[in-house]
């Protein structure tokens, strides 16, 4: 049986490597009627975006490209410019799964300021519901201020136990009900550098029984001492502040370029006194073209570290974490929480047709208590497709493979994508 077993397992192993090995060839089989095919379109879109021309005309190099493109424009005047109805396709947290509902947009005073309020469910029954008001051109675009009311439950979160040691056999699952009244500003200091920050008051949150029926609820496997903040939930005052340097070419599917962001946060326990801490986050991710443009190299690191006064903590839900598809794609989503994280991923892709492009990636990350080292991290390594259009990632369609075995993920953002910062629960 034991022999089987580890048999079986080579085979895997085996048939896994031999899948990246096919991708690999695939790729630079295909790459000589590619590679210059998406440095040109890029270079003719955004020339044609210079001279305010309908950038259609650059894209009449395939009809798929130009299906994608009148897709994505749909999307953009729905979703963003467009006054009126649109449909609400985000505005959830990873693990809720596909989500959709209606929104509704209204410009006052011309176009000076934006009312939207939108509401979604996903299929695993999460819900969100806000409602916004925005200045988003003020002094000439260099300053956006604004609003915000957020009611959000979400019905099926992850919870593994604190620490990079947590098993797998105790995952568990929890329900989060929230309202956030918040205010923010940004200011944007030049087409790459902007500063802002937001402050507001977290109310109603409340933690109950999961609804996954695969999993235990977690009050049932932890407790106070294991889950801070598990018995009661306070509400709290908290604010964050932030510097985003963005200097990628196509922030939607770069090609070169970065991205690199710091923000410092406080929650303040306005409930009990006993779970108010500080955190400090850092991410920075490179985009390097190798031989050619569209044959890069990506990587990033992430950082984030935790600080309470004497007698405080931080509740588990909002203690940083790995796992899922934007951190540790080969582990559940939320799979590892602790005090203090560290991240380390890359990724390299390549044309295999016009618009769609293959990659191999390895993650690696860590979190806990004290210490700050990817010493023992947890890693994972695996293949992918992405398609795109010059400006967007439209799918993501990865196979990724860790100690804990194989995970498929299919999502609809690129792969170091920035987290919806979330308030409450942290979202990697």
């Amino acid at each position: 049986m034991a022999r089987d077993f580890h048999n079986q397992a080579r085979v895997r192993t085996s048939l896994f490597q031999v899948c990246l090995f096919f991708l690999a060839v695939c790729g630079c089989a295909s790459t000589a009627g590619a590679q210059q095919t998406r440095a040109d379109v890029l270079a003719d879109d955004r020339a044609a975006k210079a001279e305010g021309a309908d950038t259609s005309v650059a894209l009449e190099r395939g009809r798929l490209e130009r299906t994608f493109s009148w897709a994505e424009a749909k999307l953009e005047d729905e979703s963003s410019t467009h006054e009126g109805f649109y449909p609400e396709l985000g505005g959830m947290i990873t693990g809720a799964g596909i989500s959709v509902g209606p929104g509704y947009r209204h410009y006052l005073f011309g176009d000076r300021a934006v009312v939207d309020a939108s509401a979604a469910v996903s299929w695993r029954r999460y819900s969100m519901f806000q409602s916004r008001i925005e200045w988003p051109r003020l002094l000439e675009d260099r300053l956006s201020v604004g609003a915000q009311v957020k009611y959000q439950d979400f019905t099926q979160n992850n919870f593994f136990g604190i620490g990079g040691g947590s098993l797998k056999a105790n995952q568990t699952d929890f329900r989060l009900k929230d309202v956030d009244v918040l205010g923010f500003a940004t200011v944007h200091a030049n087409r790459w550098l902007s500063v802002g920050g937001r402050g507001g008051v977290l109310r109603s949150v409340n933690i109950a029984r999961g609804t996954n029926p695969l999993y235990p609820s977690t009050e049932e496997v932890f407790d106070e001492s294991s889950a801070p903040s598990l018995a009661q939930q306070p509400g709290y005052l908290h604010s964050d502040v932030f510097l985003d340097v963005d200097a990628r070419d196509v922030p939607g599917y770069p090609t070169s370029g970065g991205r690199y962001r710091v923000s410092v946060a406080a929650f303040h326990d306005r409930t009990y006194s006993q779970y108010s801490f500080r955190r400090v986050e850092a991410d920075a991710a490179q985009y390097i073209p190798l031989l050619h443009k569209n044959w890069v190299l990506a990587v990033r690191g992430r950082m984030a570290m935790s600080e309470t006064g004497a007698g405080q903590e931080v509740p588990f839900y909002l203690l940083p974490a790995l796992g899922g598809p934007t951190t540790l794609r080969g582990f559940s989503n939320y799979r590892f929480r602790d005090r203090n994280l560290l991240l380390v991923n890359a990724e390299y892709r390549w044309p295999i047709f016009r618009a769609l492009d293959g990659a191999l990636f390895y993650d690696a990350g860590t979190v806990s208590a004290q210490s700050l080292t990817l010493h023992h991290p947890h890693t994972d390594y695996g293949a992918g497709v992405r398609l795109h259009s010059t400006t967007r990632t439209l799918v993501r369609l990865d196979l990724a493979r860790s100690r804990e075995g194989n995970r498929v993920i299919f999502s609809l953002t690129a792969p170091f994508g920035a987290s919806n910062h979330s308030v409450v629960p942290y979202v990697p």
